[in-house]
This record gives C-alpha cells, sequence and structure tokens, in this order.
C-alpha cells in the first residue's frame, strides 16, 4: 500500500467515529462529546436524574433503585445503547470500583445552573 492511500481500518474507524458523533436528540455537530457530566440532581427515589448540561433523564423502572443512591456532584458517562430497552436508549454510567449502569430516555431539559438544593422547575419537554 502506499504511504498515501488511507488503509481500509482507517478509513472504517473515520465512518464509525462520524455514525457515533450524532445523537437522536440533537447533538449533532462536529465536536466531540464529553466523557460524561455531573449529577446535579435525583428526584421521585431515582426516576430522574438532572444533569449538569441542563438534561433531565427518565430512568428505566428496573434501574431506578440504582440511581436513587446517586447524588449531586456525582460524575456519569452518558452513551447511547446499541440495543435499546424499549425507548431507554441512553446508558448513565457511574464509574467506580463496580459500575453502576442505569437505562435512560431523555425526558426534558432545565437551567444549566440547577442545583439540587434548588427549588424543583419544570422540565421542558423534548
Amino acid at each position: 500500500m502506499s504511504a498515501t492511500a488511507p488503509s481500509a481500518a482507517s478509513a472504517q474507524s473515520e465512518v464509525a467515529v462520524a455514525s457515533l458523533s450524532c445523537g437522536s436528540d440533537g447533538w449533532c455537530d462536529s465536536t466531540p462529546r464529553p466523557l460524561g457530566f455531573y449529577v446535579t440532581a435525583v428526584e421521585e427515589d431515582g426516576r430522574y436524574v438532572a444533569l449538569e448540561d441542563g438534561t433531565v433523564w427518565e430512568i428505566e423502572i428496573s434501574d431506578r433503585a440504582t440511581t436513587a443512591a446517586w447524588r449531586a456532584d456525582d460524575f456519569v458517562a452518558v452513551r447511547e445503547i446499541l440495543a435499546p430497552m424499549g425507548d431507554f436508549n441512553y446508558l448513565l454510567t457511574l464509574p467506580g470500583n463496580t459500575d453502576t449502569r442505569a437505562a435512560a430516555r431523555l425526558a426534558g431539559r432545565r437551567p444549566a445552573d440547577f442545583r439540587s438544593g434548588d427549588p424543583l422547575p419544570e422540565a421542558t419537554p423534548e
């Protein structure tokens, strides 16, 4: 192979990166996504998790006991699920000795400066 021709593997990896960079929630641009966000609030015994970017995530019912233990300022990774559970198409992961994970769907957005001690504003529906 010549030095100027891209390899098939590098071309495939570029396609894979491009296809993963655009989510169904409008996060489509050429800027790489962050690794995760800090939790700002956990509400209704783990049913909703609000993150520092203003997103509010509804947690799949079987994972709510897990997220009920999460606290403000915990750091979670947000990734798309390749095989979603119904319309719960994202996975929130709290890294640690044993990663705790929860299937989630985007429920709305709030002002990014909302914190768990603040009065609860209504989430803006998507």
